[in-house]
């Protein structure tokens, strides 16, 4: 049987598995027996780009005696970004908390100009909410930088909505379902009134699964030297071409 190679976010690790992407991702967010559930994002990768137990793999990777293939094997649950290089990296893959699987695939970026306040969720190495003045690639080049106190050697994170707070912090939030409003206001605020500050935390860490319709450009992922752009669907996109994943992704089933 083929074998699948998985960066997942949630939790991090590397798994490898007889499953293709969208038959892992359903096992991954439901399981066999649909009596687990959750949110899963992961990337599929190249694994002659890596360095890999190669004799575990084969020893694990056999199929079961009745002939069903192993769904996944973990090879790693620790610091996996960082050690996996970024052209190995193939398609990105979001989950919704049944199991429905939308692919995507990365494109170039393309900055934007028009908001001076971005609100990020980082997801790996740290999973804390920021808002800052900083792009996303010259956040994750900031935050990457080995010579500052406080660094990762690789970023993984998605950008999220602020629409109109972006320009009035006292806006309402619509229909942004973010925890602690008021506190989110605070910091934008904070950030527009204080010239040579950069970031500004709003949630220590994340404490559930990403509302996905609050995704604004996509995710990156990164270092001091690359980094990779997937993009999230446009709105005519998630209405038509990948309206079976969009409707699940507005709903919380369990």
């Amino acid at each position: 049987m083929k074998k699948y190679f998985y960066l997942v976010a949630t939790p991090e690790s590397i798994i490898v598995s007889h499953l293709e992407p969208k038959e892992f991702g359903n096992y991954m967010s439901v399981g066999t027996q649909k009596r687990i559930h959750g949110q899963v994002v992961f990337f599929e990768f190249n694994p002659e780009r890596t360095k890999l137990h190669q004799d575990y793999i084969e020893m694990k990777m056999k199929p079961y005696d009745n002939g069903e293939p192993k769904r996944s094997v973990y090879l790693s649950i620790y610091r996996c970004f960082e050690h996996i290089p970024l052209n190995a990296l193939r398609s990105l893959y979001l989950v919704t908390d049944d199991g429905k699987v939308l692919e995507i695939e990365a494109h170039d970026y393309v900055p934007q100009t028009t908001s001076d306040i971005h609100l990020y969720q980082q997801l790996i190495p740290v999973t804390t909410r920021v808002a800052s003045k900083l792009s996303p690639i010259d956040f994750i080049r900031h935050l990457t930088d080995l010579g500052n106190p406080v660094s990762a050697p690789r970023m993984f994170m998605v950008d999220l909505k602020l629409n109109e707070l972006v320009n009035n912090p006292d806006a309402p939030l619509s229909d942004l379902p973010y925890p602690h409003p008021d506190h989110l206001r605070d910091c934008i605020k904070k950030l527009k009134s204080s010239p040579g500050r950069q970031t500004k935390t709003v949630l220590r860490f994340l404490r559930d699964d990403i509302s996905y319709r609050t995704i604004k450009t996509g995710f990156y992922v990164g270092d001091q030297k690359n980094y990779l752009f997937y993009p999230f669907p446009s709105e005519k996109e998630l209405e038509g071409k990948y309206y079976p994943w969009w409707r699940s992704a507005l709903v919380r089933h369990f």
